[in-house]
């Protein structure tokens, strides 16, 4: 205790000395002042008697008034407190010094900024008489939101229906615990075995006291699930800028210190239960690297390295036979199989049915191994024929751990088929038969994965059928399943009904697309609409529709430019839908991916990507451009990323065409001289925009305070961005991020304002281009013209210098201008820019596009028509 600053008690020394409380609480305070008389009101409230409990409360070093709001209560409540206040050093530090205090049987630490229903500790106490025996017991640990609601989690499914049970974590490995708050610990084990908790865990040292624990005491717990416990999450309508567990350097200490000590205490051998407790939190580690914005794509090359190293040394520990009998989650079988190489080399596989492709009558299908050089597959029973394949890396952690074939078989849809590898050392798994995931798991022996709300089971998302959600407050999922089912009777007829089809579109057009833009955060005009334009002028055996939201910013445009469109989710669009063969859109959201929640219609339709941005080293984070049957792509460098051999990406090089976009085309016919100084900030991903729900009350102030809305704001009042324009008899024009007022970034009298529909116009007349990290750049470059990127914040959107997103923005290597982090800096670039383009700069323009004739669109057609 030699750590402790100062520490008292709400009764007297003899009083205090002459109690002997069967229960400790070690409650670590730090920064929770906001949150502490929630809690303590949620104490006061207990039903269960208050005088067999300490309340042992250690102040962490906190620089706010959570020790004031402690002392303050103290005098109020009948229960026994003490407080104790040190030097920071941690939540792990704060409760072993609450340890060193605690006189209870029992210790539990509950966190002060959540909540206690009032009959927790009762419930726990008669848990405790019906296990007599028992050393461990875990309450329910009720997850909810800043609004109240309660928001369901995978282990919450043990708790469902259930009554005080003694689990035996031998016998049913898959019942894990993970949240420490909630657990109540026999102190004397805690002695016996010397456990503490960890102080080099950067997080989640709760977890490995729990996991030590049961290593200690048998691998058994008791289930309390009527003791519950309000577990708020805050992240994070309460604040503009959301705030994420991101922090990756956590990871080296949870795989190197946490799980590492575990499997060190288990012996040579992992049990079940073990593994699944650990692979628990690398599986969720390797979900968010699946995803757009995961912190993995900010940490260095050294940072990743280092947990690499960690979790393959403990993934060996864990053991194939666990790994292969992990079935929590419904764990993709690609990073099953990333786990599986860090053990082994992957030599067998199963061949894992992933897409179908009903306009080719095909499967996706892909093959897993350690080599990229896969053997030929040939096919052994029924009527199939592989029709196209590449490999492609299957990167985690900033790293290929293993390789994937891409296989396109066209085959009937419910044919039983096999293949069989044509190389000795290589087998396929399951005797060659073509599977789905779930039929490859159940084959496997693994369970269904737990339900995260299993008393409200949602329906999986499939290959070929839109989830089933409701629309709330429309009215329109009954009227919508009608209309589908008087529609898409496939007893009836195997097309769309006749009267459902006007008769002039039946009689003049040979088919049907739909486009779509993405959302009211896409920059105006979308590629979709460019590409609608000349599809309509064209094409004229194509029925062409357009499908927006009501009252969103694409209706607007779209009733500006008169063009007619149809509402998402109207019965329209249901008819649209069922007798659609191509739907095009600018960028994969919800009415590209899921075009009518709630309505069942089987996906018989091809999806074409017309992305704004560059593909690049990382655009495969996006799970949902995969979906996507063709994607156009504006140089070889891009065709050979998201198509090529070695790249990341899903696509077949088939499904890849090398055309430019139709904003290009746009661009061309709008080429002006270049003259004006354009500045065009970006908004930061997972900041709300003024425009957003959750920024309602907001003051403008409170975005100026951000920092890289300050350092706009600098660059467009400075009088030397002025002097410069002026000198060349040059325009300053501003244009904002979609969803952005100018009141945000400020409009001096000198600048002028681009309205968002004239943002192509703007760019074709521009001599530079001022920004950040928005894709404008792009279209600048298209037109043979730098740019100028202000990154004042560069570590916290591409993070270290050497991590994953600064790799693939490769400012420095590929920009076309000076990447600077400073205002003064790009103020004194613009100008030389303006002057004279560096040769290097000019060689990157020069090369970023393979085509620059204003035929993208025509291009773009003859691949949709192909």
């Amino acid at each position: 205790m030699t750590d402790v600053d100062t520490t008292s008690v709400n009764l007297s020394q003899s009083v205090w000395d002459e109690l002997s409380p069967h229960t400790s609480l070690v409650i670590a305070c730090y920064r929770v002042g906001a949150y502490l008389p929630a809690f303590l009101k949620s104490l006061d409230e207990q039903t269960a008697a208050h005088d067999g409990y300490e309340l042992i409360f250690v102040v962490d070093g906190c620089p706010e008034d959570s020790e004031d709001v402690v002392r303050a209560w103290m005098p109020t409540t009948d229960y026994a407190v003490r407080i104790v206040t040190k030097p920071n050093g941690g939540v792990a530090s704060a409760r072993n010094t609450g340890l060193a205090w605690a006189r209870g049987a029992w210790v539990s630490h509950p966190d002060p900024d959540d909540r206690l229903d009032p009959q927790y500790f009762l419930e726990v106490e008669r848990a405790r008489e019906q296990f007599p025996d028992e050393t461990m017991f875990a309450a329910r640990a009720v997850l909810t939101s800043p609004d109240g609601s309660t928001i369901g989690h995978t282990l919450d499914a043990r708790y469902v229906d259930a009554v005080n049970s003694l689990v035996d974590l031998h016998r049913e490995p898959r019942k894990i615990h993970t949240l420490g708050g909630v657990v109540f610990f026999r102190h004397d084990v805690i002695k016996h075995n010397r456990l503490r908790f960890d102080p080099r865990i950067l997080q989640s040292s709760d977890t490995d006291m729990i996991g030590h624990f049961l290593l200690c005491n048998g691998a058994r717990y008791v289930l309390v699930p009527h003791a519950e416990y309000y577990y708020l999450r805050r992240a994070d309508a309460s604040s503009i800028v959301s705030k994420h567990s991101g922090n990756m350097s956590r990871y080296a200490s949870l795989f190197g210190v946490s799980h590492h000590g575990m499997l060190d205490r288990a012996g040579e051998e992992c049990p079940p239960w073990l593994a699944n407790l650990l692979l628990y939190f690398v599986f969720m580690l390797f979900r968010r690297n699946r995803r757009v914005n995961t912190p993995v794509d900010l940490a260095s090359e050294d940072q990743l390295a280092l947990i690499r190293a960690r979790l393959v040394e403990n993934l060996r520990q864990i053991g194939a036979a666990n790994i292969q009998g992990f079935d929590l989650f419904a764990v993709p079988l690609e990073i099953r199989f990333a786990w599986l190489s860090a053990v082994e080399d992957v030599s067998r596989s199963p061949v894992e049915l992933v897409r179908w492709h009903p306009e080719r009558s095909a499967w996706r299908a892909v093959v897993y191994g350690s080599n990229f050089a896969f053997p030929e597959l040939r096919v052994v029973e029924g009527t199939a024929e592989i029709l196209e394949s590449r490999c492609r890396g299957i990167e985690f952690l900033g790293t290929t751990w293993l390789y994937q074939q891409v296989l396109l078989v066209r085959m009937s849809r419910g044919d039983s088929v096999r293949v069989e590898s044509t190389k000795q050392g290589f087998a396929l798994e399951f005797d060659g038969a073509l599977l789905k995931s779930s039929a490859l798991d159940e084959r496997a022996g693994r369970l269904p994965a737990i339900d995260v709300k299993p008393a409200a089971r949602a329906v999986a998302q499939t290959p070929d059928r839109s989830p089933m959600q409701e629309l709330p407050g429309t009215g329109l999922v009954p009227r919508l399943r009608r209309l589908v089912r008087r529609i898409t009777a496939s007893e009836a007829r195997p097309a769309p009904s006749p009267e459902s089809v006007p008769q002039a579109v039946q009689a003049v057009h040979s088919e049907t697309w739909v486009f779509v833009t993405g959302d009211d955060a896409e920059a105006a005009p979308s590629q979709s609409e460019l590409l609608y334009e000349l599809v309509r002028a064209e094409a004229r055996d194509v029925e062409a529709r357009f499908v927006v939201d009501e009252g969103s910013e694409a209706e607007r445009r779209l009733r500006q430019a008169n063009i007619e469109w149809i509402a998402a989710g109207s019965p329209e669009h249901v008819s649209l839908m069922s007798r659609a063969d191509l739907l095009v859109t600018s960028r994969m959201a919800r009415l590209a991916h899921v075009p009518l929640p709630g309505s069942g219609i089987p996906r018989r339709w091809r999806v074409a990507l017309l992305p704004s941005g560059e593909i690049s080293r990382i655009s495969h984070r996006d799970r949902w451009t995969s979906q996507a049957d063709l994607v156009v792509v504006s140089s070889a460098v891009e065709l050979f990323r998201a198509g090529g051999p070695y790249g990341y990406q899903t696509y077949l090089p088939s499904e890849v065409a090398l055309t430019g976009l139709p904003a290009h085309d746009r661009l061309e016919e709008l080429r002006a001289p270049a003259q004006d100084i354009l500045v065009a900030p970006g908004w930061r991903a997972g900041t709300l925009r003024p425009s957003d729900p959750g920024s309602a009350g907001r003051s403008v102030e409170e975005f100026h305070e951000l920092p890289f809305v300050g350092a706009w704001r600098e660059f467009l009042g400075s009088a030397e961005l002025s002097a410069v324009a002026a000198r060349g008899g040059r325009r300053v024009r501003l244009l904002l991020p979609p969803g952005v007022g100018a009141e945000v970034f400020g409009l001096p009298s000198q600048v002028d304002l681009v309205p968002p529909e004239e943002r192509l116009t703007a760019l074709a007349s521009a001599a530079i281009l001022v920004t950040d990290y928005t894709t404008h750049d792009l279209d600048l470059a298209y037109l043979g013209r730098p740019s100028v990127y202000l990154q004042v914040d560069r570590e916290v959107v591409l993070g270290a210098p050497d991590s994953a997103r600064s790799r693939a923005a490769a400012y420095e290597t590929s920009g076309f201008g000076p990447a600077v982090t400073s205002v003064e800096a790009a103020l004194g670039a613009v100008a030389p820019i303006l002057e004279h383009l560096p040769a290097m700069y000019a060689e990157r323009i020069e090369r970023a596009f393979t085509y620059r004739d204003g035929k993208a669109r025509s291009r773009i057609l003859a691949a949709l028509r192909g």
